[in-house]
């Protein structure tokens, strides 16, 4: 029996050509002097037959200018998810199927992000950044467990960006 999604002599597919869509919406919907909350999402979706992920939205809202005098600084909240195409999927249900475990079927990744945007100056951006992952990578099997059968755990995730303007 050999396994149409992983069939390792089979010739690789050649796809004639990739597509897809997408899109974002940004969009104030709230104003007070200079506080104001901004709304967004992002969205795409391409076909799952060449593609390792099916289709990913992200959405939240940023809000500026919570603290006095503070008006170009930017608390945002926001999440991210990415599906695994179906086709990925069907290719891990075969290697479980043959394999056994541990062949984990990745399924989606979702983010949680909390992130607070200081203006030092003009020029100059510090962004302290918090991320909660669920299923990174979308459920794989993590490289550093010694019994090689546990997929990598839901992660906690810190760190801070800083920009600088020319």
């Amino acid at each position: 029996m050999v396994s149409l999604g992983i069939d390792p002599t089979a010739t690789p597919v050649q796809h004639g050509g990739n597509s897809g869509l997408y899109g974002i919406v940004d969009q104030m919907v709230w104003r007070r002097g200079e506080t104001n909350i901004k709304l967004f999402t992002r969205g795409g979706f391409v076909p799952s037959d060449c593609n390792l992920i099916s289709y990913y939205i992200d959405a939240g809202a940023g809000l500026a200018g919570l603290l006095p005098g503070r008006a170009d600084d930017v608390l945002t909240f926001g999440f991210a998810y990415s599906k695994i195409s179906e086709d990925a999927a069907a290719a891990d249900q075969d290697a479980f199927a043959f394999n056994g475990p541990p062949s984990p079927i990745r399924k989606y990744e979702l983010v949680f992000e909390l992130n607070y945007a200081l203006q030092i100056a003009p020029w100059w951006t510090l962004q302290p950044d918090l991320q909660y992952i669920v299923h990174p990578g979308g459920n794989v099997l993590d490289p550093n467990d010694p019994t090689g059968a546990a997929t990598v755990k839901n992660a906690f995730v810190a760190g801070i960006r800083s920009t600088i303007k020319f």
